[in-house]
């Protein structure tokens, strides 16, 4: 791991809270920053905006909860901790926000992985489940009698730079505009793509575009 990974820790029961901190803390390459109970406590942390993953560990995993935490930190990678992998559970996770999930039987290794690409944006799921999860959440493929949703060509960049984990705030840098015509362009994205979250555009984009040039 060539930089410091930041983490957040989201469950309720204060033991349990300072056991995943014990636990990430002694891994190499990362810094617990933060330890909260409820998803409201968020707002109030002194975090950075990106490269942060948010480890979500509840009994039951709340979709509202997520909806909570993605409205808060939409650039922070959620990470949801389940019982079992179930594709019907999961996909309402993804729907939500979260960039993707592990079970409880998971290795340290397999979690850390897991934490640096959620913080990165990229989807943490289940090799076995993947194809049930995307057909979830997107439906039917669409027969070839239906035409795709058409993006303009500037949408297609800001859809294929979001696909690769980057912020609005690194889109913007990237394609020389303000994070408020990028944020102008996600909405015109989800729109046409009949998405609601950052989560199923980037879902969309693994399902339906070809990997970008270079």
């Amino acid at each position: 791991m060539n930089r410091m990974l930041f983490v957040v820790i989201l469950t309720e029961p204060r033991l349990r809270r300072e056991s995943w901190r014990a636990l990430l803390q002694a891994q190499p390459g990362i810094r617990v920053v933060a330890c909260v109970g409820e998803a409201s406590g968020l707002a109030e942390l002194d975090a950075p905006d990106q490269g942060v993953a948010l480890l979500v560990d509840l009994e039951d995993p709340a979709v509202e909860t997520l909806r909570i935490a993605a409205r808060l930190r939409p650039a922070w990678g959620a990470l949801v901790i389940m019982c079992t992998y179930e594709h019907r559970e999961i996909a309402p996770l993804l729907r939500a926000g979260a960039m993707g999930v592990l079970t409880r039987d998971s290795s340290v290794a397999e979690l850390v992985s897991g934490l640096v690409a959620s913080a990165r944006g990229e989807l943490v799921l289940p090799g076995s489940l993947t194809g049930e999860v995307l057909a979830d959440i997107l439906g039917t493929p669409s027969s070839d009698a239906e035409a795709p949703p058409v993006l303009s060509p500037r949408e297609d960049e800001v859809l294929r730079l979001l696909a690769r984990g980057q912020t609005n705030k690194s889109i913007a840098q990237d394609l020389l505009l303000s994070v408020r015509t990028v944020e102008s362009h996600l909405r015109a994205i989800y729109a046409k793509l009949h998405v609601a979250s950052r989560t199923e555009a980037v879902l969309w984009a693994v399902a339906h575009m070809n990997p970008s040039p270079g």
